[in-house]
């Protein structure tokens, strides 16, 4: 496992892998198995998934903080708020 994840890191960080030539033989050359080479030079990244067994999915979950009570220093003030109203007759 630890070669294919060398050769994912080389390819990614060298940008000489990025013409066709260059990224086909690094693979062809590399220690790793025949199906893995085969799904990397046919970019079949589904299966390439599979055979890995890489679990793709990613999960956030956000929770609103909790309100402090306040503390005695800290006494809510009370507003006053007048409430008027208009009757057109």
């Amino acid at each position: 496992m630890s070669n294919i994840i060398q050769l994912l890191e080389r390819m990614g960080q060298d940008a000489a892998l990025q013409t066709e030539a260059n990224f086909d033989k690094a693979i062809t050359e590399s220690t790793l198995s025949t199906t893995l080479k085969t799904l990397l030079l046919n970019r079949d990244n589904i299966s390439l998934k599979r055979e890995l067994d890489v679990c793709p999915d990613v999960v956030c979950l956000m929770v609103p903080a909790e309100d402090e009570e306040p503390t005695n220093e800290e006494e809510p003030k009370e507003e006053n708020v007048e409430i008027k109203a208009v009757v057109h007759g």
